[in-house]
């Protein structure tokens, strides 16, 4: 695709964007256009009311004094406009003023650029007053519709804290008295929470305690290791060594050629061969004596 192409491409994208700008905007000058002369009739009709209404008043008393009476003209509805619409009309005149000069200036900084980069230049449309009103009266619409939920929310808030500051009431600390028994009353004091329960954690046993628990456990499971006799009176040797088992600490003992390991916490006991630890456990089915 050539250049040409490309900007005849762009510059139908932003006709058609332009256009349909434009369409949006009639549309919301012909709703603006009705809900005008709607209120332009009612404005003229309540005018004509109140001018009727003060020229009897003004006749009667003419009347009264023998003047001669001139009655306040009406003119035509097209040629009528409130004071609203005065004020209105004069508002809108100066922004309108203001906004076409500052498109103006806008159009130039953007035609000066796109004849620098060789693109095409469309202009902002300059829209006709009555636009510029339509346009204006539905942005001031949402505008007015936001503070209005602003000062709904200020207001709530207001009542609600004038509400608590009014029912709030003061009621002072009052302490604690016991009654003496002189009848005097002084402040009551409380002793100091303590925990009564002691915190305890099983203890690291000593080697000696290890042999024990191991002499029990080879006397309740000797045959299952394979020994031809109870060796629990035999010689159980530590082997001067602590290796973690399953995440506890354990002391090694060798007895009958076999090596056993006890948790220092006593919590279980191991056979080890092949390299595996194999749990071992006493039936405690009968009498040992552990001071032996």
């Amino acid at each position: 695709m050539s250049k040409e192409e490309k900007n005849a491409k762009k510059l139908a994208k932003k006709e058609a964007k332009q256009e349909k700008k434009n369409v949006k905007a009639e549309a919301a000058v012909a709703k603006a256009k009705a809900k005008a002369e709607k209120k332009h009739a009612k404005d003229y009709e309540k005018f004509v009311k109140d001018t009727d209404k003060k020229n009897q008043q003004l006749q009667a008393k003419a009347a009264k004094d023998g003047k001669e009476f001139t009655p306040i003209a009406i003119p035509a509805i097209e040629e009528f406009k409130s004071k609203g619409e005065l004020k209105a009309e004069k508002a809108t005149a100066k922004a309108y003023a203001a906004y076409i000069k500052k498109i103006e200036k806008k159009n130039a900084k953007t035609e000066k650029k796109c004849a620098k980069k060789g693109q095409p230049f469309v202009p902002i449309a300059i829209p006709t007053e009555e636009e510029f009103a339509a346009t204006a009266v539905n942005g001031n619409k949402a505008g007015k519709i936001f503070m209005m939920i602003i000062l709904v929310l200020l207001i709530w808030f207001l009542v609600y804290f004038m509400i608590m500051f009014i029912s709030y009431q003061y009621q002072p600390r009052v302490p604690d008295v016991t009654e003496t028994e002189g009848g005097s009353k002084v402040a009551a004091t409380y002793e100091t929470y303590s925990n009564p329960h002691e915190i305890t954690t099983t203890p690291d046993y000593s080697i000696a305690d290890a042999k024990l628990y191991l002499k029990q456990t080879l006397k309740d499971n000797w045959s299952d290791l394979g020994y031809s006799s109870d060796p629990s009176n035999s010689s159980i040797s530590y082997n001067n060594r602590i290796e973690k088992i399953n995440g506890a600490d354990c002391y090694m003992f060798t007895c009958g050629g076999k090596t056993f390991a006890v948790s220092v916490k006593l919590s279980a006991a191991y056979y080890c061969h092949n390299g595996e630890y194999s749990p071992l456990s006493f039936n405690n089915t009968d009498e040992f004596n552990w001071n032996n």
